[in-house]
């Protein structure tokens, strides 16, 4: 039987970075009772300040709710040092709450940038625009300096690809890995990875030992293919919903789901599926998609 648990993430419910500054996002509460209602006991914080302002607000929130935190998603400026510093105070601020509300992953990234989500999903073109070494070096180094400022809270960091970032294609996972002490883990992001060209399988055989955590999306191919082609950069490609529900897309999730290095892991699969707007009124909607998302994953499980 599998050891892997389930849990959700603010992003499917319209909260995320590219959202956090909308006025009508969905309250914490709201959110807190549908997805305790779906049978959630886990799910991760969310951008910097929107579940609570600090630990004690964090642990008062979702004690009556009977849920964990168990990861935080925070993106970085890996190739500007006064940028990254500032990054660091955002990083205080979400790893207090986590560690207040008991521990969990803390999900570092690059941060988005506008020249890289114009070649997002195009490797050929993102080899062309890559890292150069000695850039790598550096991210390689603000990244152990952020993973340490994470275990001074007791929190484990892990390393997650990401679309529209310099650290989005496997070539460009590989060469941050392979500069990256194993104490930084690894987390797979299905959708993310197949956007970059990779194959999530094949990532997760390769890097077994470093695996702690995993985000699970699918991949509208309509979408993708248009993202390819340079017809749309990858915020129009969020906009257009390139992250479908689960089993509609391009990602072989059933696959990824049976291989024992993800069926055993000692942590969390994610449910994401991002969604730029949601409010109070479309909780329902989005409600009945997320049920269908999880009942598919039990199933693979199964």
């Amino acid at each position: 039987m599998t050891t892997l648990r389930l849990a959700t993430a603010p992003v499917s419910w319209g909260i995320w970075e590219q959202t956090i500054d909308r006025d009508d996002l969905v309250p914490p509460r709201p959110l807190l009772e549908t997805v305790t209602a779906m049978g959630y006991r886990a799910l991760e914080t969310g951008p910097p300040g929107y579940l609570a302002a600090d630990g004690a607000a964090a642990v008062e929130l979702i004690e009556p709710f009977g849920v964990e935190l168990v990861a935080t998603f925070l993106p970085l400026h890996l190739d500007d040092e006064d940028a990254f510093r500032q990054d660091l105070d955002a990083l205080e601020r979400t790893t207090e709450v986590l560690a207040a509300t008991g521990g969990g992953i803390v999900l570092l990234a690059d941060a988005e940038r506008p020249e890289r989500a114009a070649i997002s999903g195009q490797p050929e073109l993102m080899a062309e625009q890559a890292l150069s070494p000695e850039q790598f070096d550096r991210a390689a180094d603000r990244l152990e300096r952020a993973a340490a400022q994470c275990g001074e809270r007791g929190l484990r960091a892990a390393l997650h690809p990401h679309a529209a970032t310099y650290i989005e294609s496997e070539a460009e996972t590989e060469a941050i890995l392979e500069r990256l002490s194993p104490e930084v883990g690894l987390c797979i992001d299905t959708g993310h990875t197949v956007v970059g060209g990779g194959d999530p399988v094949e990532l997760a055989r390769r890097h077994s030992s470093r695996l702690v955590h995993l985000h699970l999306k699918d991949v509208d191919a309509r979408v993708l293919s248009r993202l390819r082609a340079g017809e749309i950069d990858m915020n129009e490609a969020w906009a257009e919903g390139i992250f479908c529900p689960f089993g509609e897309g391009v990602v072989p999730l059933q696959d990824f789901l049976a291989q024992p290095v993800v069926r055993d892991l000692d942590g969390y699969a994610v449910l994401e599926q991002d969604r730029m707007a949601v409010r109070v009124e479309d909780l329902p909607a989005v409600r009945e998609v997320e049920e269908r998302n999880l009942r598919r994953v039990q199933e693979w499980l199964a």
